[in-house]
């Protein structure tokens, strides 16, 4: 579930971090364009900088690694949806989740134009796929999290919620993958739906059951 998303600093944001914005966006503008035409691992932070005309310091000040300017807002999309993860009124652990990721699939529908072309880069190198595999751990585990609704729970409960998890972010990659294979021209939310709904679960099922 790795994504990009374009800079949301506001216009009233003080002109130190309106700057910073404005350097961070440029450098990932630039390195896509280069991953784009020369392929992730054939360029070189040497590249990126020399386009951008910034030292070395200054690209590592804002991206640690080069892989991470391929995923430079992972961690305020996986912030919102764990603030999306709590549940709301009566509802089930389940359908908390299912809440969740149907709102999150609005998110990439507002910039899809971006995510298809960072999963094009991303899809041609193995460096970069292997990373996006690491992060969506972080997404399994936050979604484990929100079935369990953050109470402790023994060890075979923990594997369930887990193995559901990894079931339920299994459908996401799934309709994802289809989505781009579309050129992102199909209803995301739609597909995503129609996805979570082939995982059926027991109504008794305690993940299911409502509060």
């Amino acid at each position: 579930m790795t994504v990009q998303q374009k800079s949301t600093t506001s216009s009233s944001a003080p002109l130190r971090e309106r700057k910073k914005a404005r350097t961070r966006e440029t450098i990932i503008l630039a390195a896509t364009k280069l991953f784009a035409k020369k392929g992730f691992e054939n360029t070189s932070v040497e590249d990126i900088v020399a386009e951008v005309d910034i030292s070395r310091s200054t690209f590592f000040r804002y991206f640690p690694t080069k892989e991470l300017v391929m995923f430079p807002h992972q961690d305020e999309y996986l912030k919102h949806f764990r603030a999306l993860l709590r549940r709301q009124g009566g509802e089930s652990a389940m359908e908390c989740v299912r809440r969740a990721c149907l709102e999150m699939t609005l998110l990439y529908q507002e910039s899809r134009e971006d995510h298809l072309r960072q999963q094009r880069i991303i899809q041609n190198s193995p460096t970069l796929i292997a990373r996006g595999e690491a992060m969506d751990r972080d997404w399994r585990d936050a979604i484990a999290q929100a079935l369990l609704d953050g109470k402790r729970a023994d060890a075979p409960r923990r594997r369930q919620a887990t193995v559901l998890a990894s079931a339920i972010l299994g459908a996401v990659s799934a309709t994802l993958e289809q989505w781009y294979a579309d050129d992102c021209k199909s209803d995301l939310v739609d597909l995503g739906r129609e996805a979570l709904d082939i995982l059926v679960i027991n109504d008794d099922h305690p993940f299911v059951k409502r509060k």
